[in-house]
């Protein structure tokens, strides 16, 4: 507080001072200085508590700002850093209002006149905190919390205290959480099963969901009635039970069954969960409902379906199982018993892999994995039976749902006797393969050992009668027998050779082959790439190797009279396990599907014929202007 000192001159004396005066001068000019010396121990700590306050005011991290008719006269540190200043002066002499946002200085100017109205000495200021935006001296625009006090700076001068404090983060993490409050309001709303949040048992918010299961029209209609009121009476203690073990735990509540009773009195059977969490500051319970009266009803549908099924898997004559995504055997029927010899409990209870191939089991699994719920697949596997033999046993498995487990549900039959059938027919097939290849054989030898014989003998005799023919018309006539003869003997040859080939019994596959496009292109004038691999200083199975010439052949054959071009790719690759050929042109092409169906298909039907009885594969791939592809896939037999 300012202290005042009123201060009076020294009288001067009437007459010049004798000793009594000069006395009374030394003591009046020591009380001049006693009070001088005091003024200026006031003005000190005058100066000290206006320095100390100054700190103080710098110290309060609330901008503190003082301006006089709307001119700024006083800003603290924290106002200045606020404003962005670099210090108060860019600051002071300048009209407030042009710090405050244009959307709020019609608000403050009308706050400021208040305040200059005001009487300093009331005890509440007349301008309580508002929010407003400031802008600062870089155009940035802050939000703000404000509050303005009227004061007294003289006995004729008035001015306004403010004060005001930066709220845009908090302003932001306000808006933030009432974003996420929407979101989660609309996220809630949108949920497919019922969802009521209590306090205490005291409903505040509802999804349609609940409100459509609960019959309430209106969320209005359900906000602040308690939960029990829609809780059947045998369900009141238990659920009491649950909520005040929910409140004291902070720890989720497993699923439960309970009765639930809509507003017309219908009761029903709901499966519920509850969640604690804060909203707002206070414990609250989010409650999740899902009405499961006609899943019960299906659940029962289900077990009664079940038991049928059971029935009629144990009485089919097949094995009938099911099997997790992961391979476990889940349930086998009784008559796999028969069929493999173990009981289903022992099946259960196997590992696959003594039962069944690794690799195999491995195919299957695969064939599984790739399957969609609802899609099905085929295959055949060889399982070894409790006896130690193996069976073929034909599988169809459809992935489904069942309990919520993705599972597979197969029937596989025992196709062991068709296997051998097949086993038969094939061996059947190549001994009639055999058969007519050495019949062509025989006829291609009988050609050029019988016939071949008989048109040498016809050649020297021709030869014979032409040294005793004198007349020119004996002559000719013997030379055109000789030009037929020469004609028939050819002809002859290329009818042995086109039968059977000898070198392919005498020397092998990749010989006749290479001998055969050498004697193609010098016919044709078409020229034969040929790529080879695993043939070479090998031989195969007679009828393997016949089947491939005879290939190779047809389709150059057919390359010849169709194709127009001047070029043809044969490829052979061979392993340990198969034989592939492949035969491609660029020429015109045709249809496949109908040239395959004529039966003057230009050797095609006879090729797929040969490839089936061999238990191979034959794939026509032709377009027409684009060229034709011929491959063939022969699996190697026992020689």
């Amino acid at each position: 507080m300012e202290t005042k000192e009123s201060f009076s001159p020294p009288r001067q004396p009437d007459k010049a001072p004798g000793n009594d005066g000069c006395v009374q001068l030394e003591r009046e000019l020591a009380s001049l200085r006693k009070r001088l010396s005091r003024l200026e121990r006031i003005e000190r700590e005058h100066a000290n508590q206006t320095a100390f306050m100054q700190q103080l005011i710098d110290l309060i991290p609330m901008g503190i700002a003082v301006h006089t008719n709307g001119v700024a006269t006083f800003i603290n540190s924290a106002g200045v850093t606020m404003i962005r200043a670099k210090s108060a002066e860019d600051i002071l002499g300048k009209p407030v209002i042009d710090f405050v946002h244009p959307d709020h200085r019609e608000r403050a100017l009308k706050r400021i006149q208040e305040l200059q109205v005001q009487d300093s000495r009331e005890l509440s200021p007349v301008a309580p905190y508002v929010e407003e935006k400031f802008i600062r001296l870089d155009g940035e625009t802050i939000d703000v919390e404000v509050a303005a006090f009227p004061m007294t700076l003289a006995a004729d001068q008035n001015a306004i205290l403010v004060i005001f404090r930066d709220i845009t983060e908090q302003k932001r993490q306000q808006q933030a959480i009432q974003e996420r409050e929407r979101r989660f309001r609309q996220l809630v709303s949108l949920l497919p099963d019922a969802t009521i949040i209590h306090k205490n048992g005291v409903i505040f918010f509802a999804n349609q969901t609940a409100l459509q299961m609960l019959r309430i029209e209106t969320e209005d209609d359900i906000v602040g009635r308690t939960v029990f009121e829609f809780l059947h009476p045998d369900e009141h203690e238990k659920v009491r039970k649950r909520i005040k073990t929910l409140l004291r735990t902070g720890t989720p509540v497993p699923v439960v069954n309970e009765r639930i009773m809509r507003s017309d009195g219908d009761v029903f059977l709901a499966e519920t969960v509850a969640f604690p969490f804060i909203e707002r500051g206070e414990l609250a319970v989010l409650v999740v409902m899902h009405d499961v009266t006609e899943q019960k009803k299906l659940l029962k549908a289900l077990e009664k379906s079940e038991s049928k099924f059971r029935s009629l898997a144990e009485l089919l004559p097949a094995s009938v199982f099911i099997v997790s995504e992961f391979g476990e055997i889940l349930y086998i029927n009784r008559s796999s018993q028969a069929i493999l010899g173990y009981t289903p409990e022992e099946l259960i209870s196997i590992d696959a892999n003594e039962i069944i191939p690794p690799e195999a089991l491995a195919a299957s699994g695969e064939k599984m994995a790739a399957l969609d719920v609802g899609e099905n697949t085929h295959f055949e596997l060889q399982v070894k039976t409790k006896a130690g033999s193996w069976i073929w046993m034909d599988v169809a498995l459809t992935k489904m749902v069942l309990d919520e487990r993705i599972v597979g549900l197969g029937v596989a039959t025992d196709i062991t006797w068709r296997k051998e059938t097949e086993a038969l027919l094939k061996e059947q097939a190549q001994k009639l393969v055999k058969a007519y290849e050495d019949e062509r054989a025989r006829i291609a030898r009988e050609l050029h050992d019988e016939i071949g014989q008989q048109l040498i003998g016809m050649k020297f005799a021709l030869e014979r009668a032409q040294h005793f023919t004198l007349s020119e018309e004996g002559l000719n006539a013997l030379h055109d027998a000789r030009q037929m003869q020469s004609n028939l003997t050819e002809t002859v040859r290329e009818l042995s050779l086109s039968f059977r080939p000898s070198m392919l019994d005498d020397m092998g596959l990749l010989p006749t082959l290479l001998w055969h496009f050498e004697r193609y292109s010098a016919q044709t004038g078409i020229r034969v790439n040929f790529n080879h691999s695993g043939i070479a200083n090998r031989r195969f199975s007679q009828t393997i190797e016949i089947t491939v010439y005879r290939i190779v052949q047809e389709s150059l054959t057919n390359v010849a009279r169709h194709a127009q071009i001047d070029k043809a790719i044969v490829t052979v690759q061979a392993d340990e396990r198969q034989i592939n050929v492949t035969v491609v042109d660029k020429g015109v092409g045709f249809a496949p599907e109908s040239a395959l169906t004529a039966r003057d298909s230009s050797g095609l039907h006879g090729m797929q014929e040969r490839v089936h009885l061999l238990g191979g594969e034959l794939i026509v791939e032709s377009v027409i202007g684009r060229g034709t592809v011929i491959s063939a896939n022969l699996p190697l037999l026992n020689r």
